[in-house]
């Protein structure tokens, strides 16, 4: 039987007219879209290791090591341990760039996903990556890269050489093939005994110049040097020499001409290195207040910075936010999501952690991977540590941690137009000082990794919070949903996404009910304050006035304690010093006063004899009139 075949759309269209049927199909994306990717999407370099380090995690590695060549950067190297790729995986990979095999049914039977959820790698590690594309995260360092892969049981080991085309917009505009050559490869497989290997290594050659400049920091040393020979700026410098560097390289002929001044020692552990790195991050420099807070680094030192928040990795000291206990120096509050809610403040027993105490289930679900990521011999770190000890002003005694969680979210309503469930856990630290600043703001993880840095505004936060929004650090950890509304580069998000338009609002409810508390508390310590100083003040008085009273009367002539009462007959409102009695008529004008302030001053009088010889209205205005010259005189 002789195929029919498939009548054009346009046809189908014109026809639509006459039969008054509306044609139905499926949306169609052009493979031209490679052709920006390859060229790059991503805008700095460190968004690429980035990357490819999130592909490794996929890949069930528990170790990555990343080999950069400082300074010179002239080849990178990415080593992973993990699952690897055999013939098959390489080839898909190499025919469906942009088409990832994670999370389809084709996932299942090449092995890169979980047999039971395409949305797991084989290991249950919740998916980072999406579309495909993070591979070509190495067209933001180079043209030219190989990939060498084992399987773990196999004696053959696969590699490829690809070479990436810059495309050609002009020429694209007059092509009509269905797909875009992004590249080239060599292919091939070799033997090799050892079974027991397993992982995949890619080394980037013939890195790009501009981003070997960028690594180098090369603008900021050529500055530097400038400004040191121009004489009319004087002493003013615009740019400072930062104080943690990898050295600076000639571009002329690639000579050091600067040694390196790392924060960590070359004798120093890799995880010792680190702890050095985070404090050098951390410390205070009066003399570079002005700059933002990572200007000690050049661009290599804060590319580790961002590597090392973004990535599923530990935290500094080892231990996560959510494993805080009960007996640390912290106040707790639980946040509420209805919109009218209110941060309630949670005690729970001392060695109890946040996790169980408030049910959250992060460290279950993100917490409990074993990865690590070295770069050039440095252990990396989450850079987030909350500390215990107030780092600015002491005004409020305490650090605080408000803890939320919010899940099963648009579990019954049709996913097409929500994006399917959402739920997710948070955390707002506030301190009198966040440090370093960078560290200031809002950091969304989607399955543990993050593509953006925190964010100072919290979302597009519009109240009026400049102070309080400077002392907050707050993060928080999507475990269902949200990535369908990462952008492509996955350093932000589309804003009009139903699940970041919750996430949006939630935080800003969070951020209020934090803001309410902290005026709340704020307040309280306050008045405490002010109270215990005008405590101090009438003790001080007090003392002042014993010391009169013995001075005049002698120490064995006992003080008396001047009362204000009532006259049982009159009514009166008096001043009573043992049988001296001020009296004030209620129909007097005469002004009383502070009460306190009033006893004193009429136990002074009364020590030098003053009251006994003036009538009872004369004492109360005598009193009443030194009240006022005081009060002017204040």
């Amino acid at each position: 039987m002789a195929e029919v075949a498939e009548i054009p759309l346009d046809e189908q269209i014109k026809k639509s007219g006459s039969s008054e049927e509306a044609v139905e199909g499926q949306l169609l994306t052009s493979n031209r879209i490679i052709a920006h990717v390859t060229d790059g999407i991503y805008r700095e370099p460190w968004s690429a290791f980035r990357e490819l380090v999130s592909n490794a995690y996929d890949a069930d590695a528990t170790t990555v090591s990343i080999s950069t060549d400082y300074p010179f950067f002239s080849e990178i190297k990415i080593t992973d341990d993990g699952n690897g790729m055999n013939a098959s995986t390489l080839a898909h990979m190499l025919k469906n760039i942009g088409g990832s095999s994670k999370r389809t049914s084709e996932g299942k039977k090449l092995g890169t996903v979980s047999g039971e959820d395409p949305a797991r790698s084989p290991g249950g590690r919740k998916l980072i990556g999406r579309i495909g594309i993070g591979l070509f995260a190495v067209a933001q360092l180079t043209k030219k890269f190989q990939i060498i892969s084992k399987v773990k049981g196999s004696d053959k080991l696969v590699s490829a050489t690809i070479s990436l085309h810059a495309h050609e917009e002009n020429k694209l505009a007059d092509d009509d093939a269905e797909m875009y050559t992004g590249g080239s490869y060599l292919a091939h497989s070799e033997r090799d005994p050892d079974t027991d290997a397993q992982g995949t290594t890619i080394v980037l050659y013939s890195i790009l110049d501009a981003v070997r400049k960028k690594l180098q920091s090369a603008e900021m040393w050529e500055t530097i040097e400038e400004q040191t020979r121009d004489d009319s700026l004087g002493n003013m410098q615009i740019l400072r020499k930062p104080t943690y560097h990898i050295g600076r390289v000639d571009p002329k002929n690639e000579k050091v001409i600067s040694e390196h001044e790392l924060p960590w020692d070359d004798k120093d552990s890799s995880e010792q290195k680190f702890t050095e790195f985070f404090r050098a991050a951390t410390e205070e420099k009066t003399l570079l207040r002005e700059q933002k807070d990572l200007s000690h680094f050049d661009t290599y030192l804060e590319m580790i910075w961002r590597l090392s928040l973004s990535a599923p990795l530990p935290y500094i000291g080892e231990k996560h936010p959510f494993e805080l206990t009960g007996d640390m120096p912290i106040r707790y509050f639980k946040l509420s999501n209805s919109p009218k809610g209110v941060a309630k403040e949670t005690e729970f027993r001392p060695e109890r952690t946040v996790a169980h105490a408030f049910g959250l289930d992060e460290l279950n679900k993100n917490g409990n991977s074993e990865f690590e990521v070295q770069i050039d011999g440095v252990t990396l770190r989450r850079p987030v540590f909350i500390s215990s000890e107030l780092q600015g002003d002491k005004s409020l005694e305490k650090p605080m941690l408000f803890i939320g969680k919010s899940g099963e979210l648009f579990k019954d309503i049709d996913p097409r137009r929500t994006g399917g469930k959402l739920s997710f856990e948070a955390y707002l630290y506030w301190n009198s000082k966040i440090i370093p600043k960078e560290s200031i703001g809002a950091l969304i993880r989607v399955n543990g990794a993050s593509g953006a840095l925190f964010d100072p505004e919290f979302l597009a936060y519009k109240t009026s919070e400049q102070t309080r929004k400077r002392q907050v650090t707050c993060e928080i950890f999507v475990h269902e949903g949200l990535d369908g509304a990462i952008n492509i580069d996955r350093e932000s998000f589309n804003s009009s996404s139903t699940h970041y338009l919750y996430i949006q609002q939630w935080l800003h409810n969070a951020f209020k009910q934090f803001a309410t508390q902290h005026k709340r508390i704020g307040g309280i310590i306050r008045e405490k304050k002010q109270r215990a100083q005008k405590e101090s003040e009438r003790k001080q008085s007090s003392e002042y006035v014993r010391e009169i009273w013995e001075k005049t009367r002698g120490k064995n002539y006992a003080v008396p304690t001047p009362e204000i009462i009532k006259d049982k007959i009159t009514r009166e409102s008096i001043v009573q010093i043992g049988d001296s009695r001020i009296a004030w008529p209620e129909n007097s004008s005469v002004e009383t006063g502070d009460s306190d302030l009033q006893k004193e001053i009429a136990t002074i009088l009364e020590a030098y004899g003053v009251l006994e010889k003036l009538s009872p209205e004369k004492r109360a205005a005598l009193v009443s009139d030194l009240i006022k010259l005081i009060n002017i005189y204040r």
